[in-house]
């Protein structure tokens, strides 16, 4: 297979507003709030000048989140519309961990022409939510629940909601009777391999319930663009402290950084293994060595997404 286009990103992810209520053990957010990191709104003006950039070029998905919470920004349905008028052709999708998803917002966000909604939800038992999330299960659960029911009341094709579990020793167990609890409210549980994002997750060989493996031949900078409140492009949804910043998108557009070269360089890395061309992060990032660990191949992937040349 030859070489794919890679003119533009197939998928991208936004962060309008730094932040999150959560503190998740699989998540470094508190250590970035300690580290001082900069944090803040998207401009209005910066999210247009990105969604215009992908009009001309539609990824596959925009994905209204990045390493936050996004419904504590009230402007998200606003922006979700923008996305839905300029981009139709393109998924966009919001990943929420459901604590603001109340009736309005939820209704909000459909009637603005968001096509997809994943709330991260470790546990119906509220203690052992709270030991992974740090808040109990409780309004979580009760907020998807009535959420599921305004959506199946506008009956919007091909509209998707989903309930999310990362894998961890603390609730491996109860897997199957939360996707039983959420099968009987006409809500999906899918499930994600435990990694340590880059290193950071200090935690993550004694939290996965299986041993830890190398990334190998990462897809991420093949894949995703990640953008920041501020227009900064990290290397990957891993990289919290901000160590590999390809780009700016208030200074370039997006295929300037997307076909940079720091870039080029680590996904030729990644493809021939030559660590020369990695940077740190890379070589720390592991994930689950379970067989479903969630993760395919650099080949199998870009096969899919581009086909065969």
């Amino acid at each position: 297979m030859s070489e794919p286009n890679m003119i533009m990103p197939p998928r991208v992810q936004i962060q309008t507003k730094a932040g999150c209520n959560g503190r998740c053990v699989f998540c470094p957010n508190k250590d970035i709030i300690e580290a001082g990191l900069p944090h803040g709104k998207m401009s209005e003006e910066l999210f247009r000048k990105i969604i215009d950039e992908l009009a001309e070029a539609p990824p596959r998905r925009i994905g209204l989140y990045m390493m936050n919470e996004p419904l504590s920004d009230d402007r998200l349905p606003e922006f979700v519309r923008y996305v839905a008028e300029r981009v139709p052709s393109t998924r966009s999708q919001v990943i929420s961990n459901g604590v603001f998803l109340d009736e309005a917002c939820a209704e909000a966000l459909m009637d603005a022409g968001l096509r997809e909604l994943k709330v991260s939800l470790q546990s119906l038992d509220s203690e052992t939510n709270r030991q992974l999330m740090g808040y109990g299960s409780e309004e979580v659960i009760e907020n998807c629940i009535a959420a599921q029911r305004i959506f199946k009341q506008k009956r919007v094709k091909d509209f998707q909601f989903r309930v999310s579990m990362v894998v961890t020793r603390l609730n491996e167990a109860e897997i199957a009777k939360a996707r039983v609890f959420w099968r009987k409210h006409g809500i999906r549980l899918v499930t994600s391999a435990l990694e340590n994002r880059g290193g950071n997750i200090r935690e993550a060989p004694t939290l996965n319930p299986h041993d830890m493996a190398s990334m190998g031949d990462c897809i991420r900078p093949s894949r995703d663009l990640m953008v920041l409140f501020n227009g900064d492009v990290p290397l990957c949804c891993v990289d919290w402290h901000r160590t590999t910043i390809l780009g700016n998108l208030a200074e370039q557009s997006i295929k300037e950084v997307w076909n940079g070269p720091t870039v080029r360089a680590i996904r030729e890395g990644l493809k021939t293994g030559d660590r020369q061309g990695l940077p740190p992060i890379c070589f720390r990032c592991t994930q689950s060595a379970a067989p479903d660990h969630h993760r395919r191949g650099l080949k199998g992937v870009l096969s899919r997404m581009f086909g065969s040349r």
